[in-house]
């Protein structure tokens, strides 16, 4: 009778182990968004956020809203995507984007 609760009492500590060694992968597979960064060719300001139009050392441009900034045209910024919308209607600009990407942790003047 003793050897049945400690063969069960040894069988619900391994488990126990499993389960905490699973919760642990799984806390250390957390996304982390890659940065973003370019020139600064355009800038609109409009209610809350800051729309710059980037341009990556490929040559390729795109849209990307922050908050509010005092960017300027030259500088060189990085950024984190966060969102991508498609066809996004700026009322604050009365302007439709193609592609806008939503960013986050902006730098401004970054050295390249």
């Amino acid at each position: 009778m003793n050897k049945t609760y400690l063969l069960i009492a040894l069988t619900c500590m391994t488990l126990q182990a499993q389960d905490l060694n699973q919760t642990t992968e799984t806390n250390q597979t957390a996304v982390v968004n890659p940065y973003y960064q370019g020139d600064v060719v355009t800038v609109e300001h409009g209610g809350a956020y800051s729309y710059l139009e980037v341009q990556e050392h490929t040559g390729e441009t795109f849209w990307v809203a922050v908050n509010a900034a005092e960017v300027k045209v030259g500088d060189y910024v990085r950024f984190q995507k966060e969102l991508v919308s498609k066809n996004f209607k700026s009322k604050a600009l009365d302007r439709t984007f193609d592609e806008l990407i939503f960013g986050s942790h902006l730098q401004y003047k970054v050295l390249k």
